[in-house]
C-alpha cells in the first residue's frame, strides 16, 4: 500500500529547534491545564447569553512535550493543550481509531487590512502523524466539530487518513469561539478575504516553526469547507501544492435554481427517469391534494402537542418541509435507502408524512447504527446551525436579539445561496403558496447588504487565470452539485471529478461527503493518479 511512515527528521531535532526558539505563550506548563482567558475578555451583546464553550472541558493530555513546546515557540500561539480526538475513522484498515491531537488558539488580526484594530483568539487543532508525512489543512467552513462543540469528536477529512497526513484544522472566523467583534451580531470582518488572511498567518507561522516538517502541503474541505478551500487558493494559489475543494457550489445570487434544479434531473439518479417520476409523482400527490395536506397537519400536531401555530400555518410549515427534506434526502441519503418510503397517489397520510419528515437526522431501515452515527458526525459539520429554521417558515424573519448564525449572514454578505424550484408543481400551487416557497433570503433579516455577486464573480474570473493544482470533487446525487463551477472557469491545472452514486448500492458515495473509500475503483484511481504526480503518494 501506499501508506509508509518514513521519520525524516529526528526528535532531536525538533527538541533543538523548540530550545532554540523564544516562546510567546502566556503559559508555561506542559500542555495540560485548561487554556485561560484572563487576557482576552469576550463582547456579549445586548440580551445575548455567550454560550458554553465545551472544548474547555475536554480532559487533556500529557501528549507529545516536543511538538507542545513547538507549538508554543511560535509568536501568537497561546492555550496549548494536548487531548485525544475518539474513534476516528481510519480509510486503509476501515477501523476507528484513537487519536492525540493539539488544541491551541492563534492571536489573529480582527482586520488583515488594519491590524491596529487589535486581535481575537482563532481556535485551531493539530494532529501530527509523523514529522516526514504531508500536512493536510482542513478549510473548516464553521465552528470546529460544526453544531457539536465537542472537541474530542472532532472529525478530519478523509485525505489525512489516505495520505497518513499531519493535520491542521483552523475554525473560520465569526464562528464557534473565533470572534473578531464578540458574541454580537457585528459582521464588519466577516468576508472569504479577512479568513484566507486567516489561513495564510497560521500556516507560514506553523510552516517556519517546523513543528509538522517540510513535506507536502494540501487543502481540501466539504461544502462550505470547501468553499473556503477554493477562495483560499484564489487568494494564494502558491501557498500550497494542491487542494481538492470536495462539493463546493458557487452561486451568483441569493436565489440561485441550479442546486435544487440538478436534483430534478435523471442525472442525479444515474440516468434513471424512472426513479425521478416516483419523486415528481409523490410532490404532485402531495402539493395537489389539501385534504391530505389537512390529514397530515392533524398528524403533525399529535406528534408535536406543545406547538402553538395554526392549523394553515403548520400547512405552509409541511409544505415547505417537503422541499427542505427532499433536499437534505438527496445530499446525505443513498436512494436506496428512502425508495421504499416514496408515496403514490391513494397512499394513507401517514406515509405521506413519514416521506415529507424523513431528513438527514432520520436512521432508515437499511442503515447500520454505525454509518448513522458517522452521517450525523459529517451532516453536523457541514450545515449550519439548525435552531434557526427551527420555527415554521413564515416566522423565519422574526425580530429577535439571538445571535444570528454567521454561516447566512454570510451567504447575505457574498456567498449567495439557492432557492426551491417548483416549475414541477407549479400548477398545483396557490399564488401565496408559490410566494411562500421561493420567497429567498433577505440580507436586511441581517443588517448587511449582499454584493450581487461581485465576490463570486471575481472569484471565477481568477480561478480562471489561476495556475494552481486543484481537483474539484462532486457527487452525482449532490444537490449541490447544481452550483459546481462552470467549465469555462477552470485554470490549467485545474481538474473536476465526478462520483457517480451506483443504482443497486446503499452506499454514501456520490453524496455530499468525502467518503473516498466508497468510490468505485476508476474514481479512486483518478484521485491517487493526481496525487501521485504532484508528489503526495511517491513514498
Amino acid at each position: 500500500m501506499m501508506k509508509e511512515i518514513f521519520k525524516l527528521m529526528s526528535i532531536a531535532l525538533l527538541v533543538a529547534m523548540s530550545m532554540a526558539m523564544v516562546s510567546c505563550s502566556d503559559n508555561d506548563d506542559n500542555g495540560t491545564n485548561p487554556p485561560s482567558d484572563d487576557e482576552y475578555k469576550i463582547e456579549v451583546g445586548e440580551g445575548m447569553e455567550m454560550p458554553e464553550n465545551k472544548f474547555l472541558k475536554v480532559p487533556a493530555v500529557a501528549g507529545d512535550q516536543n511538538i507542545i513546546n513547538a507549538l508554543k515557540s511560535i509568536d501568537k500561539v497561546t492555550d496549548v493543550k494536548a487531548f485525544e480526538m475518539f474513534e476516528r475513522y481510519d480509510y486503509w484498515t476501515a477501523k476507528k481509531i484513537t487519536k492525540t491531537a493539539y488544541y491551541f488558539n492563534y492571536k489573529q488580526d480582527i482586520d488583515h487590512n488594519n491590524p491596529s484594530k487589535g486581535w481575537f483568539k482563532q481556535q485551531c487543532v493539530l494532529t501530527v502523524a509523523d514529522q516526514g508525512r504531508p500536512t493536510v489543512l482542513h478549510t473548516e467552513g464553521y465552528a470546529l466539530e460544526g453544531n457539536y462543540n465537542e472537541l474530542q469528536n472532532i472529525g478530519e477529512p478523509t485525505l489525512v487518513s489516505v495520505l497518513d497526513a499531519n493535520c491542521l484544522q483552523v475554525e473560520y472566523r465569526y464562528h464557534g469561539w473565533s470572534l473578531p467583534e464578540g458574541y454580537t451580531n457585528k459582521w464588519n470582518y466577516l468576508t472569504a478575504k479577512q479568513h484566507s488572511d486567516d489561513l495564510h498567518a497560521i500556516v507560514t507561522a506553523i510552516k517556519k516553526s517546523g513543528v509538522v516538517g517540510n513535506g507536502k502541503w494540501l487543502s481540501t474541505g466539504v461544502s462550505k469547507n470547501g468553499m473556503t478551500t477554493a477562495h483560499y487558493a484564489y487568494y494564494y494559489p502558491n501557498e500550497m501544492d494542491a487542494y481538492v475543494p470536495f462539493c463546493a457550489p458557487f452561486l451568483l445570487e441569493l436565489t440561485a435554481p441550479g442546486p435544487y434544479s440538478h436534483i430534478l434531473t435523471k442525472e442525479a439518479f444515474d440516468d434513471n427517469q424512472e426513479n425521478l417520476e416516483k419523486v415528481k409523482a409523490a410532490f404532485r400527490a402531495y402539493v395537489g391534494n389539501k385534504s391530505l395536506q389537512a390529514e397530515c397537519v392533524k398528524l403533525h400536531k399529535k406528534k408535536n402537542p406543545e406547538l402553538t401555530y395554526t392549523d394553515e400555518n403548520i400547512r405552509y410549515d409541511l409544505l415547505g418541509k417537503l422541499f427542505d427534506t427532499y433536499y437534505a434526502k438527496m445530499a446525505y441519503v443513498p436512494f436506496k435507502k428512502w425508495e421504499d418510503m416514496i408515496p403514490k397517489e391513494g397512499d394513507p397520510a401517514q406515509k405521506f408524512y413519514d416521506f415529507l419528515m424523513a431528513d438527514d437526522k432520520t436512521k432508515y431501515a437499511e442503515e447500520s447504527d454505525d454509518e448513522y452515527e458517522r452521517r450525523q458526525e459529517t451532516s453536523a459539520d457541514l450545515e449550519p446551525d439548525s435552531s434557526y429554521w427551527a420555527a415554521p417558515r413564515l416566522l423565519r424573519r422574526a425580530a429577535s436579539v439571538k445571535r444570528k448564525d454567521p454561516y447566512f449572514v454570510q451567504v447575505c454578505i457574498e456567498l449567495g445561496s439557492y432557492n426551491y424550484v417548483v416549475d414541477w408543481v407549479n400548477d398545483l400551487l396557490t399564488p401565496a403558496e408559490k410566494k411562500y416557497l421561493t420567497d429567498g433570503m433577505d440580507s436586511s433579516d441581517y443588517g448587511v447588504i449582499y454584493d450581487k455577486g461581485q465576490f463570486v464573480k471575481s472569484f471565477l474570473d481568477g480561478m480562471k487565470q489561476s495556475n494552481c493544482h486543484m481537483m474539484f470533487v462532486y457527487g452525482m446525487q449532490d444537490p449541490w452539485t447544481g452550483g459546481q463551477i462552470p467549465d469555462g472557469k477552470m485554470g490549467a491545472n485545474s481538474k473536476k471529478l465526478f462520483i457517480q452514486h451506483p443504482a443497486d448500492s446503499r452506499e454514501e458515495a456520490g453524496l455530499h461527503n468525502d467518503y473516498i473509500e466508497q468510490w468505485n475503483a476508476s474514481e479512486r484511481s483518478e484521485l491517487f493518479r493526481w496525487l501521485n504526480q504532484l508528489g503526495f503518494l511517491t513514498n
